[in-house]
C-alpha cells in the first residue's frame, strides 16, 4: 500500500466517507480491505472472539480449496450470515453482514488474504467466481442451508 492511499483511506474513516473511497483504489489489496472490513470482529490476524465471531486463520484456506468451498465463502461476503454456526465443536451468535456495495474484485481480493491467515494457502478466489455467487441472490436461511450442506460434505471443517 502506498504513502498516498493509506493517507486516503485513514482521511476517509476520520470523514465517515468510507463508502466513497473508490474500490479500484483498493482492488488488489486484500490485506487493507482485511483490515479495514474484517479485524474488527475476526481480529487483526484472524483469531476470531470465542463465542461471537470465529477464527479464519487457517480456516479460510482449507474451505478455498474446493470450488463448493470458494462460492460459500463469496455467498457469505455477499449476503452476510446470519444465525447460530458451529466451528469446531464451538457455537458463535453473530452476526456476519453482508458486503455487497465491495466489487466483485474486492471481495475476491480479502478473500484470497483471508486465506493466507494463520499460514494458509490457496489458490485465490477470483472476482469472476464472486460474480457468479452474486447473480444468484441469497437469503439467510439459504446461506446456513449451504453452510449445512457442505459441513456433512467436509467441504467446511
Amino acid at each position: 500500500m502506498t504513502m498516498r492511499h493509506g493517507f486516503r483511506i485513514m482521511l476517509a474513516g476520520l470523514f465517515g466517507m468510507g463508502p466513497l473511497v473508490t474500490s479500484a483504489a483498493m482492488a488488489a489489496d486484500g490485506a487493507a480491505l482485511y483490515a479495514g472490513k474484517c479485524a474488527m470482529c475476526h481480529g487483526p490476524a484472524g483469531a476470531g472472539r470465542p463465542g461471537t465471531f470465529p477464527a479464519l486463520a487457517g480456516r479460510v484456506g482449507a474451505i478455498a480449496s474446493s470450488p463448493e468451498g470458494k462460492a460459500y465463502l463469496a455467498a457469505v461476503l455477499v449476503n452476510g450470515l446470519h444465525g447460530p454456526i458451529l466451528v469446531e465443536g464451538q457455537s458463535y451468535k453473530g452476526f456476519m453482514p453482508s458486503f455487497k456495495t465491495l466489487s466483485d474484485d474486492d471481495i475476491a481480493a480479502v478473500l484470497s488474504y483471508a486465506a493466507t491467515l494463520g499460514g494458509g494457502s490457496s489458490s485465490g478466489i477470483s472476482a469472476q467466481e464472486v460474480a457468479s455467487v452474486r447473480s444468484v441472490p441469497m437469503d439467510a436461511a439459504a446461506v446456513q442451508a449451504k453452510r449445512t450442506a457442505l459441513q456433512a460434505s467436509h467441504v467446511i471443517p
